[in-house]
Parts: C-alpha cells; structure tokens; sequence
C-alpha cells in the first residue's frame, strides 16, 4: 500500500485540529512509489512526530474491528463504532487487488476513508465510510462506497476487509504506549477469538485482523522464521553488519494450561493447545527430539494438563522439514503469533476491560507479568551462531547476549524480510536509537536491500515489486537517516512558537535537499544546532576570555589548556583567533 494523505480533522495529543501530511503524490512520477523511498519524520522531542504514527495505529485499529466479524462483549462495551480517536479525519492511500493480477500501479485502488463529527448538530458523531476508486484515479472515475458493516448473515468480515492493509506493522524501540495500546488491545480480541473458536469448533486459522506490534517477545518469532526460511543472499545483512551464520538451536516450551469455558452459565477447564493439536503435531515433526509430559492437574481447573518441550537442533535438514509443513516464514510467524497471544491466559476479564476502556496511559501496568513457567508458550535457549573478533570458528551464543543495538538491528530487518509480498504498513518509532553511527549510516540501504532481496522471483506474471506493496514511517533525530531520505520524503515538525500549533512541512517545501546533505548541515538546517562538539566541551573555549589576554604567556597558557580538547573545527577557529593576539612585551 502507499500512503496519500492523512487530515486529522480534530485534536489528537499534540496534533491541533486540521493538522494535515501529504505523502505521496498522484501526480507525482511513478517511479516515486515503484523504489523504496521510506517517509523520515523528524523534528524536536515533542514535536508531534511521534503522535502520527499513533494516529495511523489507532485508524486502522478502528478500522479492522469495523469489519471484523468477531468481537467479544468486554470488548464491544468499549468500542463504538461512531467514536475513534482521532475521532474526525480524512486518510487517503493505495492498494493492490485481490485478484492475481500484478502488483502494478493500474491494479491498484485509491482508498479514502472519511469519519467526521457534525460540530453543528452537537457533536454528532458518524461512522467512518470507505470509499474506492478505481485507476486512473481522475475525477471522471467515481468515488463507490464500500460497507463496513459485518453481515448479519453470515460468518463473513464485513466488504471493507479487502481494502485494509494485510498487516500493520508498529514498532517502537522505547517506551511508546499510545502507540502500542491498539495492538495490545488486539492482541486480547485474537485471545478471545481463539477461545470461541474453539468452543465452537471453528477451524483454527491465522489472526483475522492485521495488526501486528513487534516487541521483545514477538522479535524472537520473526527472527526464528527469517533465519529458517531464508536463504545466504537474503540473510547477507545479518552475516556482514552482525557476524551472524544462522541459527544453531532453541527449545520451545508449551503449557498446555486450562482455558476457562463458559456454557450456560457452567464453567468448564479445556486444554488449551487442544485446539491446534494438529499444529502441534506439525512442530514435533521438524524437532530434534520432544518430551511431553502429562500432568495430574495439581490446582484443578487451570492445569496445565501437560507440559511440551521441543528441542531443534537446525541444520539444512531442519529447515526442508519446517518448509514442509509451514509454507513461508510469514505463516510460521503467525503461528507463533497464536502461541505468544495464548499467554494471555493469564489476564482476568476484569484487566481486559481496563485495557479496552484505557486511552493510552499506564496500560502497561495493568497486564500482569507472567513468569515463564506460568505461560502457555516461551522459547528456551534460542542460541545463533555469531562471528567474534579473536576467534575461527562462529561462536554459538544466546539471544540474549547481544547488544540492544544488535536486537535493534535484527528487529528491523526480521520486519521487512517477514512480510515479503503482503501490503503493508510499517510504523517504526525510533529503531534506530541503540545503533553505532556506521549502522545509522547504513540503516536506510539495508532496509533497502533486504526487501529487494525478499522479492519472489521467476512467477508466471513477472517479478513482484515489493516496494509497491509497502509504506514504512520512520521517526528518527539521526541526520545520516535523513540523509538517506528524499526530500520530499523527510517531514519535518516544528512547533510554532506563537500558536503552539505544529507545522509539518517536507524538506522539499523547506527548499532544502537532505537527499546525500552533510550531517553537519542537517543538524544546522533542521534542528539549527551549528556546533560539531559538544555543549560542556565547548564550555572550555567559551571560558577563554580574549580581553584579558595580553602577553605571550597568557597565549601559552590558553593553547595548553586546549590540548586536552579533540581536533575540531570550533578548536581550530579559537586556537587561529589566540594566533592572531599581538602579545605585548612580558617584561
């Protein structure tokens, strides 16, 4: 999908109302949306930045529990179909049909969602309406309304579902809530799913909305299933930037826990795994060995009724078994998407109910922590074979003894490698936070490179462009991101100083090509700090006090306390400047 306009129409946390960011443009040139040409919001702490990301997360989150066919009571008690947050805008993009066809410009749709409240009817508010048009996208093609209303009739999500986006993807490297509360909202409605289902015997499929939040846990997911099914061409960033061979092995662990079932009014404990015990045969197929162990049912009612433990010892005939039964990595992801969502077996109806009424703040808080023995599903000894400095031989060691920056690193990448063909949204708050300024430097051409590589080749229609089927958002302070990004592409956010309103305006209107810019000039032009050191470094020459040098001693003694400064440009200006004192006679 390509994003073409977003209008927030009311206020959205630091967003005034009719705040507005154009992406792409139609009358742009094709090529703009064919190449991988990623948005970079940048701008100040607290400049806003940030909020849109979460504005799109909570769009789209609306959006799919408007369509969907499932939802639970604790939930609809909170969600209202009239009433979003932001709760008035316009968003505009293009996506690709569902039907075979390639995945090029004229088979795509212009999609615009419309949700407004009517200020002159007392705040009425209405129900967001889709509407689609087909390409060439003029005003002579008209605008058709499409539902967004589920099907009393049937078991079918509502028409919209085909015009959202397959996934939307939300990371964020710190501590971001309001944006990942839509996901952890969802993450509590797939639970919920999950537990219908399989009271009402429904086949188990993959979660039926899309959106995805990528955290610590789930991280580990993405990665296991890049690292099995790609192949060395596809991996290459992972070997040259991180060392990384492959995956040496890990050991998953299932509790198959009891999962509490209400039927006219009697609570009964089934086992939880029992609904995809085919699943599971399939992952005991691809061990090296497992071991599971039936239980007495010590508590009762929660179990677990048996414990799992799979252990993988990967080689090449590991990965032909996975590829076996898991067609692509992005189905063994959604797999283990299922698992982690089961460890929410823990969260009481009460919490879910705080959650789905929270507006964003200390959400965190109100989901307990479970220690590993208490979920359903967690990975044990997750070892990769890594190239060390000093040593011939990969060492294999556990995931967890890499950097944040080298868990930043497989993140990302593991993002863009997982989705491969599906339309897509990703929202990337800051992934670059824990990187060395050479990865900065390289983060935009390895993302780059690593969708390229994940291309499906050799189909009977031609190659697909991935690039097309996918809009990434980065939030980023670093000037090498922005340096790689074109200027019609880096929003820049700026809160002014009389309004207090923020203005969000492309470096292009800014007049100021960023595309291969300095940094120095960057940080000078957008974020006007026109220093290359540090502000307590610089406080040593500030301290000189030129008046009051006046003999050659005085010019030593200020040259040799500069000494213990760096080489910089602000030193080579004050030391040029000391050079130019004509001393007066030390006698």
């Amino acid at each position: 999908m390509k994003l073409l306009k977003l209008h927030i129409q009311d206020e959205f946390r630091s967003l005034h109302s009719d705040f507005i960011v154009d992406f792409h443009n139609l009358e742009s040139r094709v090529a703009d949306l064919e190449t991988f040409q990623p948005f970079c919001f940048a701008g100040l702490n607290g400049s806003g930045k940030s909020n849109v990301l979460e504005a799109l997360a909570s769009i789209f989150y609306h959006l799919e529990f408007c369509v969907a066919k499932f939802r639970p009571q604790s939930f609809d008690k909170y969600f209202k179909r009239h009433i979003c947050t932001p709760n008035s805008f316009q968003l505009e993009y293009l996506i690709g049909k569902h039907d075979d066809k390639p995945y090029i410009l004229p088979n795509f749709y212009r999609v615009v969602i419309s949700k407004t409240n009517d200020k002159q009817k007392k705040e009425v508010d209405n129900e967001p309406k889709m509407f689609i048009q087909e390409y060439p996208f003029q005003a002579k093609n008209e605008l058709k309304e499409i539902s967004l209303v589920p099907s009393k009739n049937n078991n079918e999500a509502a028409e919209g579902k085909i015009y959202l986006p397959d996934l939307v993807v939300g990371y964020s490297s710190g501590e971001n809530e309001i944006l990942s509360l839509p996901f952890i909202k969802n993450r509590l409605v797939n639970f919920d799913k999950y537990r219908e289902d399989y009271k009402g015997r429904i086949l188990f499929n993959e979660p039926e909305t899309s959106l995805i939040y990528i955290d610590e846990s789930m991280s580990q997911a993405v990665l296991l299933a890049a690292l099995i099914f790609e192949d060395d061409e596809t991996l290459k960033p992972l070997k040259k930037e991180l060392g990384i061979v492959g995956l040496q092995s890990f050991t998953m662990n299932l509790n198959n826990q009891g999962l509490a079932m209400v039927d006219k009014e009697v609570i009964t404990s089934k086992p939880i795994l029992e609904h995809i015990r085919a699943r599971l045969e399939d992952l005991k197929k691809c061990a090296t060995s497992y071991y599971e162990e039936q239980s007495d049912m010590i508590d009762g009612f929660f179990g677990p009724f048996s414990v799992l433990s799979l252990d993988f010892f990967v080689d090449d005939i590991t990965k032909k078994v996975f590829k076996k039964h898991f067609k692509t990595s992005f189905e063994l992801f959604r797999f283990f998407q299922v698992l982690y969502e089961l460890n929410s077996n823990i969260v009481s109806d009460s919490i879910k109910e705080d959650v789905y009424n929270s507006k964003g703040f200390y959400t965190d808080g109100k989901l307990p922590i479970p220690a590993p023995q208490d979920t359903v599903f967690h990975f044990l000894d997750y070892r990769i074979l890594k190239k060390v400095k000093g040593y011939e031989e990969p060492l294999p060691l556990l995931l967890r003894e890499f950097s944040d920056g080298e868990h930043q690193f497989l993140h990302t990448i593991g993002i863009c490698l997982m989705m491969k063909e599906r339309r897509s949204l990703l929202l990337l708050d800051e992934p670059e936070t824990h990187f060395n300024p050479s990865w900065r430097a390289k983060f935009i051409k390895i993302l780059n490179d690593s969708i390229t590589a994940g291309n499906p080749k050799g189909l009977t229609d031609g190659d697909i462009n991935v690039h097309l089927l996918k809009d990434v958002i980065i939030t980023s302070h670093s000037p090498f991101i922005i340096s790689d990004c074109m200027p019609n592409n880096v929003i820049f956010f700026k809160r002014n100083e009389e309004t207090q309103k923020v203005d969000a305006k492309s470096a292009l209107e800014l007049d100021f090509n960023t595309y291969g810019t300095s940094v120095e000039i960057i940080l000078n032009e957008l974020f006007e700090y026109n220093q290359s050191i540090g502000d307590w470094s610089k406080q040593e020459l500030l301290n000189i006090v030129f008046d009051k040098i006046r003999t050659q001693n005085d010019v030593l003694n200020a040259k040799n306390n500069l000494r213990k400064l760096g080489p910089s440009i602000e030193k080579d200006l004050v030391l040029a400047k000391l050079n130019r004192i004509k001393p007066e006679n030390n006698a």
